[in-house]
């Protein structure tokens, strides 16, 4: 009888094991297939970039424009002026130079945040979510998302004009990391929500049957 009981605990162990692996699978494969879609759509921007730039731009153009709207909204003097010119691998790149608060600045690609959100597209389109959570949801997290980065354009303005010898660790370095914070926790907040409301939709339907 000892060694029944000792074999039966040892099947159900291997069940639960079987059955968290698959639970762990469903969760990663996801965030897998989220991480070659940005990959693909990096590299399409990125070569967009260096050979028609159709609409790479206009992530640069967006963010350049809303950190502006959003500058004279805090009342924080700010001006869009003539273009300025880039090099970037054999071409010259044109883009429209900003001042925030008396200090010069040119968004590039980079600055406009696009991978960015290219990684919340990627984390949206293949979230267990209903298309109609997908549009409203992916709608609310890339307004956040370009609002957060304008802010931190109108911000470095400020830090640029005032504070010029931490300008450089703000873009390069501390912005860069929080950021990917930003946006991981921004969907997972998101994401939380959305799976409360499903799984308290499947209990009442439980309870009804």
């Amino acid at each position: 009888m000892g060694n029944r009981k000792i074999k039966k605990e040892q099947v159900a162990e291997k069940k639960l094991e079987k059955l968290r692996r698959k639970e762990l699978i469903g969760e990663l494969l996801p965030l897998g297939k989220s991480f070659a879609l940005w990959i693909v759509l990096v590299v399409i921007v990125a070569w967009d970039y260096t050979n028609k730039q159709w609409f790479s731009m206009l992530f640069v153009d967006f963010t350049t424009y809303l950190s502006y709207a959003l500058a004279k909204a805090m009342f924080i003097p700010a001006k869009v002026l003539g273009a300025g010119t880039g090099i970037v691998t054999t071409i010259e790149v044109t883009y429209r130079s900003i001042v925030i608060s008396g200090y010069p600045m040119i968004v590039e690609l980079e600055c406009s945040a696009y991978h960015a959100y290219l990684a919340m597209i990627s984390l949206v389109v293949f979230s267990k979510w209903t298309n109609k959570q997908k549009l409203i949801s992916g709608s609310f997290l890339f307004v956040a998302l370009a609002v957060i980065n304008s802010l931190r354009i109108v911000m470095l303005g400020v830090i640029g004009r005032k504070l010029p010898q931490v300008f450089d660790f703000m873009h390069d370095y501390l912005w860069n990391i929080l950021l990917v914070v930003i946006i991981w926790g921004l969907w997972e907040i998101v994401n939380k929500r959305i799976a409360k409301g499903q799984n308290l939709k499947k209990e009442a339907v439980t309870n009804i049957k």
